[in-house]
């Protein structure tokens, strides 16, 4: 097992006061602090990892994909997801969902173009330059004169 060296620990608990001392005042974006994950800490200590396709057998087989099936299945039934004709899997985020959105969208409309703002989630325009060329940043400004046209 790997120890860490004095100074290293010194900066670990110094980073753990100031993220603690931080938690206390902390009221929001992108958590809520009304969560108990205790039960969870000793799967921490495993290498857990849904490596592929959820849907496809995979051998590495420490892993929690019945877990992520039931919550896939959650969400099938909420939208009313057409019975044996679905995908998905979990994202760790919205940067990861935005980027897979932006996947698919790329796969299925390669001359497509991406119309975002600034107030799109900063994921967003770092996706867009990892996956393609073709994006056009509106400013809110144009954005609310071109409604205003439009609503003339």
């Amino acid at each position: 097992m790997h120890v860490l060296s004095i100074e290293d620990d010194v900066r670990l608990k110094e980073y753990m006061k100031k993220a603690f001392d931080r938690y206390r005042y902390f009221i929001g974006y992108p958590i809520a602090q009304d969560f108990d994950y205790s039960a969870l800490f000793p799967l921490l200590k495993l290498p857990l990892n849904n490596v592929g396709d959820l849907f496809i057998a995979s051998t590495y087989d420490l892993n929690s994909r019945s877990i992520e099936m039931e919550v896939l299945q959650f969400f099938t039934q909420l939208f009313n997801a057409p019975q044996h004709n679905w995908w998905g899997y979990v994202t760790n985020g919205g940067s990861e969902g935005n980027l897979y959105g932006l996947y698919v969208a790329r796969e299925l409309y390669p001359e497509g173009i991406v119309y975002y703002s600034e107030a799109t989630h900063y994921s967003v325009q770092k996706n867009i330059q990892l996956l393609m060329d073709l994006s056009c940043f509106i400013l809110r400004l144009l954005c609310m004169s071109l409604l205003q046209l439009y609503k003339e």
